[in-house]
């Protein structure tokens, strides 16, 4: 009796046990997997992360939540996914700002090797925009408005030394232009200032523009032929001015995921760029989708790193 009592306990205690650990691993399976936006709700990054979410969501089996954080040119959402547990839990939409410029600006809590690239999710064109009210509606007549009244045009920018911030400087050479800058935590904080009169011109993603485009007009797209999903919008090439200035961005992890995670994370990734409910919204927002694997997105962003370098050194911007 007490030999079939022992069996008899130990057999209970086994299947609890069993029961447990399959629980256990369903509620790993199930924990919320968390994508960091470092910058503002409403702006271009954030669109693409959330047109993901759902492809995302499918792909992982988990729920997304896509999280804002936002200041310091990126660097503080970047860097939240840098500190974070490398457990495939905690993601982060990174654009080309944070990755690849501001680390040459001043020292940050990360560096390009602080991460592991899953994917490259989106490149857009930017738009040199004003409001639909403003007094100018071409390139060259906000250029002639500028230069009649130097420092007057104030010029929305997220950081200095991101994409926009180097675009405008780029502008304001090849124009002989002066601007006078004004930071702002993103896109939507910068439409805020355009549209009370705090700032006259910015410079967002396509996407960001044509979600907003009852508010905006374009004076110029910044790449040198016009985007088959936008044929109206003008090119700064064809005004006169040389200047490709994409916004791009990827799904990074903090270093120190297993490979068999990158693997994962990465095919999820492409499954959600190629999702008919991405697709649907890239269509809608006019934005054309990118994609590229782990491997080819790592080496993108170090070539990308060093020749923002090169850029910031022309411009007298690196840190010291």
């Amino acid at each position: 009796m007490k030999r079939n009592a022992i069996r008899t306990l130990a057999g209970v205690a086994s299947a609890i046990a069993v029961t447990m650990a399959a629980t256990g691993a369903s509620a790993q399976s199930n924990r919320p997997v968390t994508v960091v936006v470092p910058f503002a709700a409403g702006g271009g990054t954030d669109i693409t992360t959330r047109a993901m979410q759902s492809g995302l969501t499918d792909a992982l089996d988990a729920n997304i939540v896509v999280k804002n954080t936002a200041g310091a040119g990126g660097t503080l959402g970047v860097g939240e996914v840098a500190r974070a547990r490398a457990d495939g839990r905690t993601l982060g939409m990174a654009p080309v700002g944070p990755l690849t410029t501001q680390p040459h600006l001043r020292a940050l809590p990360y560096n390009i090797d602080s991460f592991d690239y899953i994917c490259l999710a989106y490149s857009a064109p930017t738009v040199i925009a004003v409001a639909k009210d403003a007094p100018f509606s071409t390139l060259e007549e906000m250029v002639s408005h500028a230069k009649a009244n130097p420092g007057e045009v104030t010029f929305a920018v997220q950081a200095i030394g991101s994409v926009p911030h180097i675009a405008g400087l780029a502008l304001a050479e090849a124009a002989g232009i002066e601007m006078t800058y004004l930071p702002v935590n993103g896109d939507g904080p910068a439409l805020k200032a355009l549209l009370d009169g705090t700032a006259d011109v910015f410079i967002p993603h396509v996407s960001f523009f044509s979600s907003n485009a009852e508010q905006l007009k374009s004076l110029a797209m910044l790449q040198s032929e016009r985007l088959k999903e936008q044929p109206d919008l003008a090119t700064a090439a064809e005004q006169g001015y040389d200047l490709d200035f994409p916004i791009w961005g990827g799904i990074v992890a903090p270093k120190g995921l297993p490979e068999e995670d990158v693997t994962r994370l990465e095919g999820a990734c492409e499954a959600a760029v190629n999702s008919a409910p991405f697709q649907e919204r890239m269509e809608a927002v006019k934005q054309p989708s990118a994609y590229m694997g782990s491997v080819e997105f790592t080496a993108f962003v170090r070539e990308k790193y060093e020749t923002n370098r090169v850029l910031l050194e022309k411009a007298g911007l690196l840190s010291k």
